[in-house]
């Protein structure tokens, strides 16, 4: 009896820690930042005050691939010009358990317009034999709305309809589905067939891959880059 009494304490210690650790291991998420503040320096990315990436530069995601754990709910986000105590945004999103985020760090300091809009990443499979892209709107010098055209090489799009439609700026748009492939993809005003400077000619994209492409100002910004910011979420 007396090693009974002196066992059974000890397992049930064992099986909240257990729980605990369970718990707390299922209220995590994750997420990744993007700098696309075209007159930013180098920015610090802070988390309920503390530092969790250094030095990060412009048209770039942090960390390079994958993601930063993050504890689930509602968490202070700094995003601070490098090395200083200056936030150009300070902001508290909300982390949902179990999910992955892609925050953007937009607008100007030069006029206090920076945000850093959060989008839901889905990271599930595409369907065989077909990759999945999506498009951010993060280019504060670009037009907006814009249309985005996915189509094959050298395509003239004057009689094409777009791939998605209406994608304003600091949005996102929903995943598009695309067989395996090489593609051109274009960027428009909604509504014009007038490509503006953002084109990527022959994107290849192979079956299961994910793609995030960001439209982003040049740096200190007045119009659109040329080149879209691209992130391999899969594969």
């Amino acid at each position: 009896m007396f090693r009974i009494g002196r066992t059974l304490p000890f397992a049930l210690a064992l099986a909240a820690l257990s729980m605990f650790a369970a718990s707390c291991g299922s209220s995590n998420s994750k997420f990744r930042l993007v700098h696309a503040i075209p007159d930013g320096q180098a920015v610090d990315v802070l988390i309920d005050g503390k530092t969790v990436e250094s030095a990060v530069a412009f048209n770039s995601v942090t960390p390079s691939s994958g993601y930063l754990s993050v504890s689930s709910g509602g968490r202070k986000l700094e995003v601070r010009q490098s090395g200083t105590t200056t936030d150009y945004f300070s902001g508290t999103p909300t982390f949902n358990s179990g999910a992955a985020f892609t925050v953007v760090a937009t607008g100007a300091v030069g006029n206090n317009t920076v945000v850093a809009p959060v989008f839901t990443d889905d990271n599930s499979a595409p369907t065989s034999g077909n990759a999945k892209l999506r498009f951010i709107h993060a280019s504060p010098s670009g037009p907006t709305p814009v249309d985005i055209y996915v189509v094959a090489p050298g395509t003239d799009i004057g009689g094409v309809s777009p791939s998605i439609s209406s994608v304003a700026y600091t949005n996102a748009s929903t995943y598009l589905s695309v067989p395996a492939g090489t593609f051109d993809i274009l960027i428009t005003s909604a509504g014009s067939k007038s490509p503006v400077d953002s084109t990527v000619s022959g994107a290849s994209f192979t079956a299961g891959q994910i793609r995030t492409f960001i439209a982003v100002d040049v740096q200190n910004g007045g119009s659109m880059s040329g080149t879209p910011l691209e992130l391999s979420d899969l594969n």
